[in-house]
Formats: C-alpha cells, sequence, structure tokens
C-alpha cells in the first residue's frame, strides 16, 4: 500500500487538483491564491509544483496534495487515495473490510440504507401509499424520483437493522451512530420508519445522512414533519447543501446558484428545469454553505421562507460570503409561499421572480422598513434595533455608506445619528481579535530576514551565485549556512539544479525553512531579470552594512576595554581600525539604493 500511495502522489499534479478547486495565478515558480482556509483579502496561499506541496504564510495550513484534499474536501485519508488514484489511473489493492475508516464505514452504511428505501418505495407494496404521495400529490415524475434516489422506510420492526447487522455485518454500535437506529430499551428502533426518505448526498456524492418525511395523514398530525440524521463525523446539518452533488456542474457553468429552504423546494425546482438550485435542509444560512457555494459560483440567489433579515447567523454568512467575492441577491415569491409551490403552479412567474430578484442589503433594509412605522418615535426605535446590526454587517465601506444614506432619509433623520449608532453598536460587540497564525515564532532578526531573502530569490531563480566569490563569507546564521554547505556539496555531484532533486538530499532538519523560502511569494521579481539582479545587489549590500556594523560593535567593546586598562596604544590602533571600517559603511551608505522590503 505504501508503494501505491507513492505512485498516485508522484502521478498526481497538485497544482491541477488544487486549480480545479480555488483560482490559481502564476508567482514565478509557483502559484499563489486566496486561502481557502481563512478569510484574507491578499494572497498568501502558495502551491509548488516542484515539490508538490501547498502553505498559507496567513494560517500555517500546511501538506501535499492528499492533506489538500482532507482538509479541503473533508475526505479520510483513503478516500483521497481512492479519489486521486482513479484519476490518474492506479488501481489500488482492495483494502479489508476491517481497515475502512470510520468515516467510510458510515458512509456505507447510510448507501446501503438509502438503497434498502428505495427499493421499498419503487418495488415493494409497503411503499405504494408513499409513492402514490410523491407522484400525485407532490407531482414528482417517476425520472426524478430515480435521479434523487427518494425512498420510504417501512413501519416494520428490525427490518434495516437485519439488512445492515445480519446481512452486512456492520456493529450495531456503528448503525446507531450512523443515526440509522436508536435504542428503545434492548430494542433497536428505525429512526425514519413510516416516512419519505431523501438521501443526504454530500457535494462529492457520498450518502452522509438521511431526511425523513411523515406522510400527510390524522394520525401523523402531532409528528415532527420532517426529521433529519443526527450529527455524525460525516454529516453536519449546517454544512450540507442538499442537491449539490447534483447541480455543481450547473452552478458552475452559470456562475448562479438558486438557493431554497427545503428538499421539495430544491426537486420541484429541478424538475421545472431550474436546475442550478441547492438547498439548506431548513437550517439558516450558515457560513460553512456560503463557503461551499463559493466554490462553485460568484452570485447566489436566495428563494427563501425564513427571515434573513433578522438572523444574525444569516447575516454573518452573507457577510463573509461578499468577503469572498460573492453578489448575494433575494427573490421575492409574492403570492406563493415556496418555491415547491411557485415552480408546480406558476412556472414562469417563478422565474421571473428569479430575474427580478434585488440585492440582499436593499431586502433586508426594505424588510425593516414594512414592519414598522417610521414615522412614529416607537417605530423609529424598533427600526433603529434591528437596521443598525444589518448596516454594521456590510463589509464594503462604499457600499455601507449608500445604505447609511437610504436609511438616514427613510428616517427624516441626519446621516451622522446613523453613523453613530453603528459605531456604538460596533463598540459594544466588539471583541478581541484573534491573530491568525501558524504558531508563535520568535520575531526574526534583521540578519535573518536578509540572508533569507536572498536564500528565497537565489533558490527561486538561479542558485549558481551561491558560488560566487566571497558571497558565503556574508552568511552568518545556523540555517543559511547549512543550505549554503548542502548546495556547494549538491553543485558539485549534479550538473542542474532541481527543486524538488535539492530537497531529497536535505535532512530532515532543514526540510522546513528550504521548503518555505521555495513558496515565499517574491512579488514578481524571479520573472524579471533587472529587477532580480537589482534586488540581490541590494540585499548583499545590505548584509555587507550589517557585517560592518556588527564589527565596528565589537571593536567598540575593545576600544572601551583598552581606556579601562589605559592601554594607549592599543586603543589608538583600535580607533585607527574603527575610522576604516566607518568609512567602508559611510560609502556603503551614500550609495543611493532602498528597497521597502528591507526597510530598517
Amino acid at each position: 500500500m505504501k508503494d501505491q500511495v507513492e505512485e498516485v502522489k508522484q502521478k498526481t499534479d497538485i497544482v491541477g487538483i488544487i486549480g480545479e478547486k480555488i483560482q490559481l495565478k502564476k508567482a514565478g515558480r509557483n502559484y499563489k491564491a486566496l486561502c481557502p482556509f481563512h478569510n484574507e483579502k491578499t494572497p498568501s496561499f502558495m502551491v509548488s509544483p516542484e515539490l508538490q506541496i501547498f502553505k498559507c504564510f496567513g494560517c500555517g495550513e500546511t501538506g501535499d496534495v492528499f492533506s489538500f484534499l482532507e482538509k479541503y474536501e473533508g475526505m479520510e485519508f483513503g478516500e483521497a487515495l481512492r479519489y486521486l488514484a482513479d484519476r490518474v489511473g492506479v488501481k489500488l489493492a482492495p483494502l479489508r473490510f476491517e481497515d475502512r475508516g470510520e468515516k467510510e464505514r458510515l458512509i456505507e452504511i447510510n448507501s446501503y440504507a438509502s438503497k434498502f428505501y428505495h427499493y421499498v418505495l419503487l418495488h415493494h407494496p409497503a411503499g405504494k401509499i408513499a409513492l402514490d404521495y410523491l407522484t400525485k400529490e407532490r407531482e414528482l415524475k417517476p425520472a426524478t424520483i430515480e435521479e434523487f434516489q427518494l425512498g420510504f422506510s417501512p413501519d416494520a420492526p428490525g427490518a434495516i437493522e437485519r439488512l445492515l447487522v445480519s446481512k452486512k455485518k456492520f456493529a450495531p454500535s456503528e448503525v446507531e451512530k450512523a443515526g440509522i437506529i436508536y435504542r428503545a430499551g434492548s430494542r433497536a428502533v428505525d429512526r425514519f420508519r413510516g416516512r419519505v426518505i431523501f438521501p443526504l448526498f454530500d457535494h462529492r456524492g457520498n450518502v452522509v445522512g438521511l431526511a425523513g418525511r411523515i406522510l400527510p395523514s390524522e394520525k401523523n398530525k402531532d409528528l415532527a414533519k420532517y426529521i433529519n440524521s443526527p450529527d455524525t463525523p460525516v454529516y453536519h446539518k449546517g454544512s450540507l447543501l442538499y442537491g449539490l452533488n447534483l447541480s455543481r456542474s450547473l452552478i458552475k457553468k452559470k456562475n448562479t446558484a438558486i438557493v431554497v429552504e427545503g428538499e421539495l423546494d430544491m426537486i420541484s425546482s429541478w424538475q421545472a428545469g431550474i436546475k442550478n438550485t441547492v438547498a439548506l435542509k431548513g437550517t439558516a444560512l450558515t457560513e460553512d454553505q456560503l463557503r461551499l457555494l463559493s466554490r462553485f459560483s460568484e452570485r447566489a440567489i436566495l428563494a427563501l421562507d425564513s427571515d434573513i433579515a433578522g438572523d444574525v447567523a444569516a447575516r454573518r454568512g452573507i457577510t463573509i460570503a461578499q468577503n469572498l467575492g460573492m453578489e448575494i441577491k433575494v427573490a421575492l415569491m409574492g403570492k406563493y409561499k415556496d418555491p415547491d409551490e411557485a415552480a408546480r403552479k406558476d412556472l414562469e412567474g417563478y422565474k421571473q421572480a428569479l430575474i427580478k430578484s434585488i440585492g440582499v442589503w436593499d431586502f433586508m433594509v426594505e424588510s425593516v422598513f414594512t414592519r414598522f412605522d417610521a414615522k412614529s418615535g416607537s417605530g423609529k426605535a424598533k427600526i433603529s434595533k434591528e437596521i443598525i446590526p444589518i448596516l454594521a454587517s456590510i463589509p464594503d465601506k462604499i457600499v455601507q455608506a449608500h445604505y447609511i444614506e437610504v436609511v438616514a432619509d427613510k428616517l427624516k433623520v441626519p446621516d451622522t445619528a446613523v453613523i453613530e449608532q453603528i459605531e456604538s453598536f460596533n463598540q459594544k460587540e466588539k471583541v478581541p481579535e484573534v491573530a491568525i497564525a501558524a504558531k508563535e515564532e520568535k520575531e526574526k532578526d534583521r540578519r535573518t530576514l536578509l540572508e533569507e531573502r536572498f536564500l528565497t530569490l537565489a533558490f527561486q531563480s538561479d542558485p549558481t551565485i551561491f558560488l560566487t566569490k566571497n558571497i558565503r563569507e556574508l552568511f552568518a546564521t545556523p540555517l543559511a549556512n547549512r543550505l549554503l554547505e548542502t548546495y556547494e556539496d549538491f553543485s558539485r555531484k549534479k550538473k542542474k539544479f532541481d527543486v524538488a532533486r535539492f530537497a531529497d538530499t536535505l535532512p530532515e532538519e532543514l526540510i522546513g525553512g528550504y521548503t518555505e523560502m521555495v513558496l515565499q511569494d517574491t512579488e514578481g521579481l524571479v520573472e524579471n531579470k533587472e529587477a532580480l539582479e537589482s534586488e540581490l545587489k541590494l540585499v548583499i549590500k545590505e548584509l555587507k552594512k550589517l557585517d560592518i556594523r556588527e564589527k565596528l560593535q565589537a571593536i567598540e567593546g575593545k576600544m572601551k576595554d583598552f581606556e579601562a586598562k589605559e592601554d594607549k596604544a592599543g586603543l589608538k590602533k583600535a580607533q585607527e581600525e574603527f575610522g576604516k571600517i566607518s568609512n567602508l559603511l559611510s560609502e556603503l551608505e551614500e550609495e543611493n539604493a532602498s528597497d521597502i522590503i528591507l526597510q530598517e
């Protein structure tokens, strides 16, 4: 298995895999992007095609193609290995049942349960009542039922347990952990019995959970209409977007996602031809859902029943989405209670509602003003209480200023009054910001920064500069000296420098420092020969100046010793040496060259 992992890794292009998920831009030998693992406005996420690794210099996330998929897609290692092996055509040796990871086993359990319920719905007499409900009352076509793998859980005690435990040999505890059954004393009960089943697929097509809708009847009127799998290692309600496994390519193609609230809203929209749709699973719009959606689209139209204007979590998610570059709009459903009804009864009207969707901040402001009287004092107070958190959530200051004017005009108050309320709100809500950093590192001194700057530029362009006369004597830090010694040895044995081959020659303690240099963003210097030469000369000059200052400090110490000992001859000699070296420093400092990166 170890050999196969290495084979898959060698055949996989990390730039190709990551470039499918986020937008990469060439940066010298590397590629850079906005980090997908934390919020940032300036790219600090770097990918090396030569070393086949990534690193974010903002949050510290680092690793290879396997760890990227584990972090970005939530895959286990085995799942990432199979995914990549399929792409590069490596046939993996089959895993033993007991060697599969917990997540893989839970997905298998959900998948078997889903197939069983689907069979019951379509081919067993127990499923007829549910099939009639879906086809007649909800007007779903057989093809739609197949596409979404809908099912029915019969109210037959022990049926699902017999399948999963007795036949498929899963442990009862695993089936319980997957949320398929729960315990009532010593008895295992099918959580979804008597319900229409909606398999919950993640965006990669894995069945991570189930949702069940009770059939409408008098005896069921006191039961919850919908129930879902509980949170498990593979299913988190606030992270999943229902239907994304089917609609992701269409969302990407149209660069627009229609966001609805429930499974049937999504399914009816899909059946009606509005296929770039996903559903929230009845939760508030969350940050995780918007982050996921932003991978596939720059625009989202919300066609929701819930009050997003009054939902703090939704506002937070929308703010983050806009920071990620997404445009968020809201569709007004008019006389229809939800997209399911609109798609079935007035498709053209539904399409027009989507086409005429309005900006999310316009919608939020209007929704507050329609609920309260802006002319009365008490009405103004209620509006202020709801509108100020909304205005404070707007991340773009120019956009925020626009809505401050709109709100002030509607309330007939000065702009300054609204601004003061926002500032007061921000002060109350302010929490200490936690700086994002990989690890607390001791601040590097100037010599370390200069030496690492030179090494970074040389390793990313032409490291033969290390062999230039008098270059080696400029370096003093252990990391730089050991890397240069290793390079000198490498250059005697190899004809041409190769980033990855050189990395293979390094001892483990030097790998981290070297890879960080290879991954550093050099701000376009590597691609510009003149600018690169100028920068290298400048760094050399700064190192020389630093070296001279350190010598002067040492001589100053000697001079104090000579003064204390009243050694006039020694003092005179030291003063002469100090003067000569000071002149060298003055000559270097008179040369008019500077770089903002190297300013003290």
